[in-house]
């Protein structure tokens, strides 16, 4: 496989990736998934070392890779989300209201995680605290009841 190749197979993943949160979170505005995911990726970048940031970047397609930098502040405040509930409310609370409830905030969230596991397997880089996947992991097997 050439370099364009792999380009165009993490490129056409995006799009996917981006498919599967709009058909499963029911949106109809592009932009609303975008900053859905930003404020995702934001709260997760919070908790990272720079090795684990340079993982992600060189994981993922450049589209992802322009919102997981985008709104990055030299200085940002470095903050350990050890809970579920910790991104829900950063993400809820992060300049513009994406949704009228934290509930379905949190649900948008886990979607969002499940997807970025799902694509780009960023779970597996050990970025997220024990606590976090666990919540996580609760969270598939009551739905999957």
């Amino acid at each position: 496989m050439t370099s364009t190749t792999n380009y165009l197979s993490m490129e056409e993943l995006a799009v996917r990736f981006f498919g599967e949160i709009k058909n499963e979170l029911g949106f109809t505005s592009t932009r609303k998934i975008v900053y859905l995911v930003r404020s995702v990726i934001s709260q997760l970048r919070k908790n990272l070392s720079q090795e684990q940031i340079n993982n992600i970047i060189q994981r993922t397609p450049s589209l992802l890779q322009l919102l997981f930098i985008s709104n990055w502040r030299y200085n940002e405040k470095q903050s350990a989300s050890n809970h579920l509930d910790e991104i829900v409310e950063g993400v809820y609370h992060q300049g513009q209201q994406l949704f009228s409830s934290e509930i379905e905030t949190l649900n948008a969230v886990i979607v969002v995680l499940r997807k970025l596991d799902k694509f780009f397997r960023l779970l597996g880089l050990d970025i997220l605290h024990y606590s976090l996947k666990q919540e996580l992991k609760q969270v598939a097997i009551e739905d999957a009841a």
